[in-house]
């Protein structure tokens, strides 16, 4: 994939491009960047016209102005859509991308032909993100002279047991984000009322469920939650399937929407 930027109101979004055809965005998870749908976005490029962005705060782009919730991050992407000219797209969200991606969805009617949603963060428990807030595993890690955050971003980032050649690729983009590695976290811990957000979903979607991040009761009632929402179980995969099984997670994109 080639590497641009694209100005919008609130500073320049860093992103990856390939392909030709209807446009197909790809949002990555809390504390990464496009840099995980670099595989992933060419496959899928044989058919499409494929964007994979850096929210800002993530990756190249700039930081944002303050502390974005979802809905300030949906209407980046929106921007970023208009600067480019690009009408409609097929989203693709992975973990909190894919809520970001329900916002984009449900607030920009005709903008989107259809979601796939990656381990979409929802749970039957309306209190549950919420009481997360201050967790350890939500924390800020402290920036030291000596580099030894890095352990930290690094134990973070190898807990679902895939190779160190991944684990490292997340460490660094976690790096590459400083204070802002775990902002969308906090974000997602304060979006409240995104459960009435999936009735209102008007598109064909796929929600696919981790088997190495679980969930599987909160996944499989937001897909029946959302009007046209299918359930897809991904055996031995993690939220690093992007990377670490790139054409088995494009295939599931072709098969649903090609």
């Amino acid at each position: 994939m080639k590497r641009a930027y694209a100005e919008i109101p609130e500073g320049q979004i860093h992103y990856r491009y390939a392909g030709s055809g209807e446009a197909v965005i790809l949002l990555h998870m809390s504390g990464s960047s496009s840099d995980e749908y670099e595989k992933v976005g060419d496959i899928i490029a044989r058919y499409y016209q494929v964007y994979a962005i850096d929210f800002l705060g993530f990756g190249e782009s700039d930081n944002p102005p303050h502390f974005f919730s979802f809905a300030d991050h949906a209407r980046t992407i929106v921007s970023f859509m208009d600067s480019l000219g690009i009408k409609s797209a097929y989203l693709v969200g992975n973990l909190v991308g894919a809520n970001i991606a329900v916002h984009i969805a449900t607030s920009n009617l005709g903008r989107v032909k259809g979601l796939m949603l990656g381990q979409l963060c929802y749970h039957e428990e309306p209190e549950h993100f919420l009481k997360l807030r201050h967790a350890p595993i939500f924390s800020k890690v402290e920036i030291s002279d000596d580099g030894s955050h890095m352990k930290e971003y690094w134990m973070r980032s190898a807990k679902y047991g895939d190779s160190a050649e991944i684990s490292n690729d997340r460490a660094v983009c976690l790096h590459k984000a400083r204070d802002n590695g775990e902002a969308l976290h906090w974000a997602l811990c304060e979006d409240e009322n995104f459960e009435k957000l999936l009735p209102q979903i008007k598109v064909p979607t796929v929600c696919l469920n981790y088997s190495k991040n679980g969930n599987v009761a909160g996944i499989k009632k937001a897909a029946s939650i959302i009007q046209s929402g299918k359930y897809e179980y991904l055996e031995d995969a993690s939220p690093y399937i992007n990377r670490a099984n790139p054409e088995l997670f494009a295939s599931l994109f072709l098969e649903y929407f090609k």
